[in-house]
């Protein structure tokens, strides 16, 4: 009787303690952008007519370092995303369990009691009770050793399932700070690129009507390779026609490539050369990437096409030095202009949102060379 009592008690105190599962915590909140807000207001309220060359560095320097650290938390982002995906799935599955062997107790721990209280009256009525209890006792008696092992395996399972769910409260704050930090410092980003673009349109003569003819180009170009060939064909006049203009200013050249960066941060899923999804080879690289992530120049460069092309959607493409281009397909949102000079790591735009966790967004990233596609890995060290 004595055991009955402790094995009672051990599966009682086992039953009531699964019934207790931890609260998730509510979010908190984020850090600072990486550059200075007093660095970041000085120079969004100096007029666009008094901006300055070295104005104009110094906002490429601060929107190359906020696009990092936006970068840098859309990774931690994705990771934590996936680590709660995977915690909220083990617990789900544990919980099952937990529920399957705490009913399995329960019924285990009546049939106990009621053994117990069985009064010996009921065995003097009963002729054949003695003989029916007497069996009960010898079943339990024998089954004691693996129910012991049961009641301690639960217990075992109640204190993985408290550690999931103080994993799944941590990362959910993690979650929420880094999406709070996102949040501020695209607030951030999204006043310098605006303050960027207005000054690159402000300083430009006929930009509509350069915008307006790389769309004619554009709807007229069968192919990828056609629209950079015609791009480039149609560049080389406007250079010339600029040069006859005795009141316009030289073209600049064409900025240094700088350090060559992925465009977003995410997953390779086709490599160069790879069968695409048409089951032809890939001309380019697909990356997976979160929705709405950042996308950034790749080397530096000057923007030859920023528009909507056929079944690639919202494209970039960017001329480099030394004959290469970058064409930067699948943006939601566009944040640069036709003929702006940008250096490595400058927001481009945003990559276009997910539907779900399922069907995650893809980013399309080609590199050319003298017109021809070439393998990224020519550029990008770590594709190799």
């Amino acid at each position: 009787m004595r055991s009955d009592n402790h094995f009672t008690a051990l599966l009682a105190a086992v039953l009531i303690s699964s019934l207790c599962f931890i609260a998730f915590a509510q979010p908190t909140f984020a850090d600072s952008p990486p550059v200075p807000q007093k660095k970041i207001d000085a120079l969004t309220s100096i007029d666009y007519k008094n901006f300055t060359q070295k104005n104009i560095k110094e906002m490429q320097e601060m929107l190359v370092d906020i696009s990092n650290s936006i970068q840098k938390n859309e990774s931690t982002m994705e990771s934590l995303d996936e680590q709660i995906e995977k915690l909220q799935a083990n617990q789900t599955e544990l919980q099952s369990t937990l529920e399957k062997d705490r009913g399995e107790m329960a019924d285990l721990l009546l049939a106990l009691q009621r053994l117990r209280r069985m009064p010996p009256e009921a065995l003097i009525a009963k002729p054949d009770a003695p003989l029916k209890t007497a069996q009960s006792a010898m079943l339990l008696e024998n089954t004691l050793p693996s129910l012991y092992k049961k009641a301690e395996t639960l217990k075992i399972n109640l204190e993985k399932n408290a550690e999931l769910t103080a994993s799944l409260k941590s990362k959910r704050e993690q979650a929420s700070i880094t999406a709070k930090a996102l949040q501020k410092q695209h607030s951030t980003l999204s006043a310098l690129v605006q303050k960027r673009k207005n000054i690159y349109r402000s300083t430009q003569k006929g930009l509509a009507i350069k915008e307006q003819r790389n769309r004619k180009i554009a709807a007229h170009a069968r192919t990828l390779k056609d629209l950079v060939k015609n791009l480039e064909e149609n560049n080389k006049p406007h250079a010339d026609s600029v040069k006859q203009t005795a009141s316009a200013a030289k073209p600049a050249a064409i900025p240094g490539a700088g350090s060559a960066r992925l465009p977003i941060s995410g997953v390779i899923k086709t490599r160069y050369n790879e069968p695409d999804h048409f089951g032809a080879p890939s001309q380019g690289i697909d990356i997976e990437g979160r929705g709405g992530a950042l996308v950034v120049a790749p080397m530096g460069g000057v923007i030859r096409f920023s528009g909507h092309f056929k079944n690639y959607g919202n494209m970039v493409i960017i001329e480099h030095e030394d004959g290469y281009h970058s064409l930067v397909a699948g943006l939601e949102k566009i944040d640069t202009v036709v003929g702006q000079n940008i250096i490595a790591g400058e927001p481009l735009g945003l990559l276009h949102y997910e539907g779900s966790r399922s069907d995650k967004p893809v980013l399309y990233y080609e590199l050319r060379y003298n017109g021809k596609a070439v393998n990224p890995a020519k550029k990008f060290s770590d594709l190799g």
